[in-house]
C-alpha cells in the first residue's frame, strides 16, 4: 500500500486560469489580435487548393480547354503559396507573443514565489513548489511554443472548412457532421480520464522528487542510523506510483486514437455517398464532389492535431492551475519585499542604537500540514543580551526564532520589540554566495554602505582575506562555507540591526572555519539583543539566559551555570558534548 501524496500548494480552477490567461493576453491586445487575423487569412487561403482542383477535375470532364485548365492549375499554386507565406508570418508573429505572455507568466509566478510566507514552503512537500517553478513553467512554456500554434492554425482551418463545406452544399456538410460524435464522445471520454491522471502525474512527480530531495539532504544521519533502505523504499514506491500513472496515461491516448479514426472513416464516406447521390440528380458536379472530399480530408489534420494536442493541453492545463495557485496564494501585497526595501540600517559604529528588548508572551505556532510546532512561550530577552534556544531536533526552537523573525505569523500569543524595531536581522545556517563582486555581496544588505565601512566590517569578523579584493573582481570565485558565512555575517555588521537572530549559523561551516566563524558571531553579537540556536554548546554557555526546548515547550531556563547544577536535559546535552570531545 502506498501512501497518497497531497499537495502543498493550492491548485486554481479553471475560470481563475482563464482569467489570469485573459489578464496576460490584454498586456498585448494589438498583436493578440492581429495574429487571429493572420491566422484567419491563411486558413481562408488555404481552401484555394482544393477549389481549384475541384475546377480542374470540371475543367477536364467537360473538355474546356488547356488555357482554363492553365488557369487553375496557377490559381491552386497560388493559392497554396500564399497560404503557406501567411502561414509563416502569423506562427512569427505569435511565437513573439507567445514568449513575451510567457515572460509575464514567469516573473509573476516567480515573483510571487517570493512573497510567500516561509511557514508555508517550510513544511512538508517543499518539492511541491519547485516542481512548481520548474517542472510545470517548462510545460507550459512547451506547449506556448511548440503546441499553441499548431492547435491555433488547426481551429482556424476546421472553422473556415465547414463554412466552405457548406457554401458548396449544406447536404455535404451535414454529410460531414456524422464524424462529429466520434470526436465529441472520444475528447469528452479523454477529458474526463486525463484530466484526472495528468493531475495526478504531476503530484506524483512532485512527491517523488520530495523524497528524493529528503533522502540526499538526511543522508548522513540515514547512514548513521544504518535507515537507508526505508528512505529508499520510500523513493522506490513514490517512483512506481509516477510510473503507473503515466503508463495510465498512455492508455488513456491510445483510446482517443481509435475514436478518431473512426471519425474520418465515418466522415469521408459519408461524404462521398451524399456526393454521388446529389451528381446522381445533377444537384452538383464531380468537380464540387471531389473539392468537398479535399477540404473534409483537409481536416484530418487539423482535427488530429487539434485532439491529439489536448494532451498537452490538458498537461499545460494542469501546469498553469498550479501555477496560478502560487500567484494567488502569494499575499497581493508584497510586505516582505517592503520590508527589505526599506533601509536596514545605515552603516554606524557597533552600539549607534537604542538597545531593544524581546518580549514573548504565551507565543503558538503550528505547521498546517505536520502539527509540530510551538506552544504557550512566555519568554523576555533583556536589552543588549544574548538568550540561547537549545533542544533536540524538532523540539521548536528554529520555529521561535523564525516567529520572532516574523517568518512565520503567531498563532497565538504576541511577539513585540521595546522599542519596536522594523525587523530583526536573521543569519541562518543556509549558505549562499549570491552572483557578483564581494561588495555586491555586501551591499545587499546595506546599498549606500562606503568602500570603507565594508572593508571595516570585513576586518572585524576577521574576512581581512575579501577587503583586499572588495570591488576589483567583477565576479568573484566560489567561496568555501565558512567564507561564505563570514560575508553573511559582514553584512549583519554593515546592516547594524538592534535585533539579531542567530539560527545554526555554524551548522554548516567546516571545523577548518568554525573557530573564525564563530570569532565573527562574537563580534555581531556585542552590544546588540541576540537569540542564539545552536546545537553546539560551547557558544551556547556565554549566553546571559538559556532556554531549554522539548516537544515545542520551554522546559528549563537559566544560565550556564545554573543549569549544570540542575539535573535536566541541558545537563545532558553538556555532558554527551563533553564526552565526545574528549574522545576525539
Amino acid at each position: 500500500m502506498t501512501d497518497t501524496p497531497t499537495p502543498l500548494l493550492p491548485i486554481a480552477t479553471g475560470t481563475r486560469v482563464r482569467i489570469v490567461i485573459g489578464m496576460l493576453l490584454r498586456r498585448h491586445r494589438g498583436r493578440t489580435v492581429g495574429v487571429a487575423v493572420l491566422f484567419l487569412g491563411a486558413s481562408a487561403l488555404g481552401i484555394v487548393l482544393p477549389a481549384c482542383l475541384g475546377r480542374i477535375v470540371d475543367a477536364v470532364s467537360t473538355d474546356a480547354g488547356l488555357a482554363v485548365i492553365a488557369g487553375w492549375v496557377l490559381g491552386a499554386g497560388a493559392g497554396a503559396i500564399g497560404a503557406a507565406v501567411v502561414m509563416l508570418w502569423a506562427a512569427r508573429v505569435l511565437t513573439g507573443l507567445v514568449q513575451d505572455v510567457l515572460a509575464d507568466l514567469r516573473e509573476d509566478v516567480f515573483a510571487s514565489a517570493m512573497r510567500l510566507p516561509v511557514s508555508t514552503v517550510d513544511d512538508g512537500e517543499t518539492a511541491d513548489l519547485l516542481s512548481r517553478v520548474t517542472g510545470d513553467v517548462d510545460a507550459v512554456a512547451e506547449a506556448g511554443g511548440n503546441v499553441v500554434p499548431v492547435l491555433l492554425s488547426a481551429g482556424f482551418a476546421i472553422g473556415v472548412s465547414i463554412v466552405a463545406l457548406t457554401a458548396l452544399d449544406p447536404w455535404l456538410a451535414l454529410a460531414g457532421v456524422l464524424s462529429v460524435p466520434f470526436y465529441v464522445l472520444g475528447t469528452r471520454a479523454f477529458l474526463r480520464r486525463s484530466r484526472v491522471v495528468f493531475r495526478e502525474v504531476r503530484v506524483r512527480e512532485a512527491a517523488r522528487s520530495q523524497a528524493v530531495l529528503e533522502a540526499v539532504e538526511g543522508i548522513e544521519t540515514l547512514t548513521a542510523l544504518n535507515e537507508q533502505h526505508h528512505a529508499l523504499a520510500r523513493v522506490t514506491a513514490r517512483a512506481e506510483d509516477s510510473i503507473r500513472m503515466q503508463i495510465e496515461g498512455v492508455r488513456v491516448r491510445n483510446r482517443l486514437f481509435r475514436w478518431i479514426n473512426g471519425g474520418e472513416l465515418v466522415g469521408l464516406g459519408a461524404i462521398l455517398a451524399t456526393g454521388f447521390l446529389l451528381h446522381a440528380n445533377g444537384a452538383i458536379t464531380v468537380g464540387m464532389v471531389t473539392t468537398a472530399a479535399l477540404v473534409f480530408h483537409r481536416l484530418f489534420d487539423p482535427v488530429g492535431q487539434l485532439i491529439f494536442g489536448l494532451d498537452d493541453i490538458q498537461r499545460a492545463a494542469i501546469g498553469l492551475a498550479r501555477l496560478v495557485g502560487v500567484i494567488d496564494l502569494a499575499p497581493q501585497k508584497d510586505t516582505a519585499t517592503s520590508a527589505a526595501a526599506r533601509p536596514v540600517g545605515e552603516a554606524h559604529p557597533v552600539g549607534g542604537h537604542t538597545p531593544v528588548a524581546v518580549e514573548l508572551q504565551d507565543v503558538g505556532f503550528r505547521y498546517p500540514t505536520t502539527d509540530r510546532g510551538i506552544d504557550g512561550v512566555t519568554l523576555r530577552v533583556q536589552p543588549g543580551t544574548t538568550t540561547a534556544l537549545v533542544g533536540s531536533s524538532g523540539s521548536g526552537k528554529s520555529t521561535l526564532a523564525r516567529v520572532i523573525a516574523g517568518h512565520h505569523p503567531t498563532a497565538s500569543g504576541s511577539v513585540r520589540f521595546a522599542p519596536a524595531v522594523a525587523t530583526p536581522y536573521y543569519v541562518s545556517q543556509e549558505l549562499h554566495q549570491f552572483r557578483g563582486s564581494i561588495a555586491d555581496n555586501l551591499r545587499l544588505a546595506a546599498p549606500d554602505a562606503s568602500d570603507d565601512e565594508m572593508i571595516a566590517a570585513l576586518i572585524a569578523v576577521g574576512a581581512e582575506w575579501a577587503a583586499e579584493s572588495l570591488a576589483t573582481v567583477a565576479q568573484a570565485a566560489p567561496l568555501d562555507e565558512g567564507r561564505i558565512q563570514q560575508l553573511a555575517i559582514a553584512r549583519a555588521l554593515l546592516a547594524d540591526p538592534a535585533v539579531v537572530i542567530l539560527d545554526e549559523a555554524t551548522a554548516d561551516v567546516g571545523l577548518h572555519h568554525r573557530d573564525a566563524v564563530e570569532a565573527a558571531i562574537r563580534v555581531l553579537r556585542q552590544g546588540r539583543t541576540t537569540v542564539l540556536i545552536a546545537h553546539r554548546l560551547e557558544p551556547v554557555s556565554t549566553a546571559e539566559q538559556i532556554v531549554v526546548f522539548a516537544d515545542g515547550r520551554a522546559t528549563q531556563r537559566g544560565t550556564h551555570d545554573e543549569l549544570l547544577a540542575t539535573d535536566g536535559l541541558y545537563r545532558s546535552f553538556w555532558l554527551a558534548q563533553s564526552s565526545t570531545a574528549e574522545f576525539r
